[in-house]
Order: structure tokens, then C-alpha cells, then sequence
């Protein structure tokens, strides 16, 4: 009986754990900074939304969309992953919400070197973890 109990104990902790949205940031940061890591950042050209884009709308899908268009690793897969629940995209808009409007037209955006496009992405990511952390 008392295996049981901690058992349902254990699955329930961890069950919280995979949804703590602090959490899931951070390991999107730490996949991004993987990434970052193993890409040429002055070669790659992508189409980056300006700063601060995401005051108007979310700009999550157009980050995603250049990610994969452009790269193909191990680590785009992980960090699509997590970028993809639900309660993650939910806190990457600065609304909070995931309904917020999505940008007009990604291909339209400047293209500029991966460095500058991974900057404001990781930038994005930590001003969720920051809003979280009020």
C-alpha cells in the first residue's frame, strides 16, 4: 500500500514539474544557446522580426518557421518541442495569451545574420521567464 501511494505521489510531482511554464523557458533557453553554439551566426541569413515585435502580436510561429527552414538538427527538434506546448506559447506572448494574433507576412521581415535573429529570440524567451518571475 505504501508503495502505491508514493508511487501516485511520484507521477503527480513529476507531472507538475513538466508544467511549470518557469521551467519550460528555461530549458527552451538552454536549447537556443545549444543551438546558438553550434551554428555559423555571420553566414546564416534568416528573416528577423524587429524588436519588440511581440507588443503587437506573437511572433512565436515566425521564429519557428525560419528555425526550420533553416536548420536541421537535434537541437531545432528539442527546442520545437518545447516552443510548441501550449503553456510555453501561452507566456512567449506578452499578453499571455496564445490567441494573440500571429505577425503579418514572416518572409517580409529584414534578413539579417543568424546572431542577430537568435539574440531577439532569446531575448523574447527571457522576457517571458522575467514576467514570470514578478
Amino acid at each position: 500500500m505504501k508503495l502505491v501511494v508514493f508511487c501516485l505521489f511520484a507521477f503527480f510531482c513529476s507531472s507538475l514539474a513538466r508544467t511549470d511554464p518557469k521551467r519550460l523557458l528555461k530549458e527552451a533557453l538552454s536549447h537556443l544557446t545549444d543551438l546558438r553554439d553550434n551554428v555559423e551566426l555571420n553566414t546564416q541569413m534568416l528573416n528577423t522580426l524587429p524588436q519588440n515585435i511581440e507588443d503587437s502580436c506573437c511572433p512565436l510561429k515566425c521564429f519557428q518557421d525560419n528555425l526550420k527552414s533553416h536548420f536541421n538538427t537535434t537541437d531545432i527538434k528539442k527546442l520545437s518541442k518545447v516552443l510548441n506546448r501550449p503553456i510555453t506559447k501561452k507566456h512567449l506572448c506578452s499578453s499571455g495569451s496564445d490567441t494573440m494574433p500571429q505577425c503579418t507576412d514572416c518572409d517580409s521581415n529584414p534578413r539579417e545574420n543568424a546572431g542577430t535573429f537568435f539574440r531577439r529570440l532569446e531575448s523574447l524567451v527571457q522576457r517571458a521567464i522575467n514576467r514570470l518571475s514578478e
